[in-house]
């Protein structure tokens, strides 16, 4: 009997030893454990009836057998329950956030990043630029208007030809740096959309700029 007992020790320790293994896998774990206890209840029980009847016909034992087998099978399925829990759902991912929509400013170069009276661009104007391509290349659907902006200094027509030019500059460095030209529409606006007063340096210094708005 002692031998019995202990054996049925060893099964349940090394159940549930088992079912540590397989908490990945929590449903084969349940089941796992509801079939161990059911088989453990089932030889318990027909031990059981060895021990209370004086010489128990097959009949009893097998009534044993079925009561341990219900009996374990319900105690490993509760073991199992606690033992293997469901792992916690992951969470959601967030949506990405929508693109920039039409009209939407991303990006200024402004004339200090130019050369002076020129359209090659600086070191650091050509930092803005990447910049600018970064956000381009976060938001692979939108299409942008390069758009050129001067001063009122000098001629209207010098002006249009200056502003489309570093315009043109700011797209080709674009393109350098990755980006589709089918994405860019190049304008230039010359002097005629100030966004400050051409009458102070400081205002038209920030006349003086290159505009990528989502076109």
């Amino acid at each position: 009997m002692l031998m019995k007992r202990t054996a049925m020790a060893v099964a349940i320790a090394f159940a549930m030893s088992g079912c540590a293994t397989m908490r990945e896998h929590p449903v084969a774990c349940k089941v796992a454990t509801t079939l161990i206890g059911g088989t453990l209840g089932a030889v318990g029980g027909g031990v059981g009836v060895d021990q209370i009847e004086n010489g128990p016909d097959d009949g009893e034992r097998a009534a044993g057998a079925a009561a341990g087998l219900v009996a374990g099978g319900l105690i490993g399925y509760l073991i199992g329950h606690y033992a293997c829990p469901e792992p916690e759902p992951a969470p959601m991912a967030a949506p990405p956030p929508p693109p920039p929509a039409k009209g939407t400013k991303i990006a200024e170069i402004p004339g200090p990043n130019f050369d002076f009276n020129k359209a090659t661009l600086t070191a650091a104007g050509k930092g803005k630029v990447a910049d600018a391509a970064r956000v381009l290349k976060d938001n692979p659907t939108i299409h942008v208007e390069v758009g050129g902006h001067t001063d009122s200094i000098g001629s209207d027509a010098y002006n249009q030809r200056l502003s489309e030019r570093r315009a043109t500059t700011v797209a080709q460095e674009l393109e350098r740096d990755g980006i589709s030209a089918s994405r860019l529409t190049v304008r230039g606006y010359g002097e005629r959309k100030p966004v400050a007063d051409n009458s102070t340096d400081a205002g038209r210094a920030r006349n003086r700029r290159v505009e990528l708005v989502v076109d």
